[in-house]
């Protein structure tokens, strides 16, 4: 069957509330998120290969990645490569950036950090 020959799902007063088409139920159905708010559950954003270290790296994913994160423990900047780009992270710092997809990002440095991708 199609959405189009189904009946939106209607409050007390006959009002169409939030909801979605369900295909594999062939309803539509209210939505159930927190405070009234749709529920959305993002799949294939886990952390993935971290890596460490506190020379010059260049680490290669094993698949394409779509966020960086490092964490610069040492006390003098790194710089991060990736997709092109040159980012400065300074000491202490927390980098978490999305980005187009990747799958090598060069890190130099002579600090110690620690470092992840998520896909």
């Amino acid at each position: 069957m199609s959405f189009q020959t189904k009946n939106l799902v209607r409050d007390s007063a006959s009002l169409p509330i939030p909801q979605y088409f369900n295909i594999g139920n062939d309803s539509y159905e209210p939505v159930n998120g927190k405070n009234g708010a749709t529920f959305v559950q993002i799949k294939g954003k886990a952390a993935k290969e971290p890596f460490s270290g506190n020379t010059d790296t260049t680490y290669t994913f094993s698949t394409a990645m779509h966020e960086f994160v490092i964490i610069n423990d040492g006390n003098s900047e790194l710089t991060v490569g990736l997709n092109g780009f040159l980012f400065t992270v300074k000491a202490g710092e927390l980098f978490d950036e999305q980005f187009e997809p990747f799958s090598e990002v060069t890190v130099k440095t002579t600090s110690p950090f620690r470092a992840y991708a998520r896909g």
